[in-house]
């Protein structure tokens, strides 16, 4: 149930972003993305990657503490597990982020390549595959 509520809860506050919160390039975004997943900052993730107008700061403070609970150890691994070429630089990805402690947790990503960077419009994090496969 945890599960479900979770990814439901980062689909309803990821919302398109303004040109502010671009990514200067895909590389930017991988390395944000990596370092914060792997070192277990889940509210700095959601925040960074989400529109700063929809985040209500309790609720991912409460995302980020329960995740904190159910991975307890920082994760070592990462890898793009699945990726989607859309059409006029859109793509979806999913990464995953393990250790070798029985921890993962999987993100997907809505982005947008643009002339001035790269955008995210949609994000999920999940502990279900299934849940964040269901998203492509």
């Amino acid at each position: 149930m945890f599960r479900i509520l979770l990814s439901l809860f980062l689909s309803v506050c990821a919302a398109p972003v303004i040109a502010d919160d671009l990514f200067a390039s895909y590389e930017d975004y991988a390395s944000f993305v990596d370092a914060k997943m792997k070192n277990r900052e889940f509210s700095n993730a959601i925040k960074g990657l989400s529109s700063k107008t929809q985040i209500v700061p309790q609720e991912v403070e409460k995302v980020h503490n329960q995740l904190r609970e159910v991975i307890p150890y920082y994760l070592t691994n990462a890898d793009v597990v699945k990726r989607v070429e859309l059409e006029n630089g859109y793509w979806q990805e999913m990464r995953a982020y393990w250790n070798g402690k029985g921890s993962i947790i999987y993100v997907y990503a809505f982005l947008h390549e643009r002339d001035d960077g790269l955008a995210v419009l949609h994000i999920a994090l999940n502990t279900n595959s299934e849940v964040i496969f269901g998203m492509f």
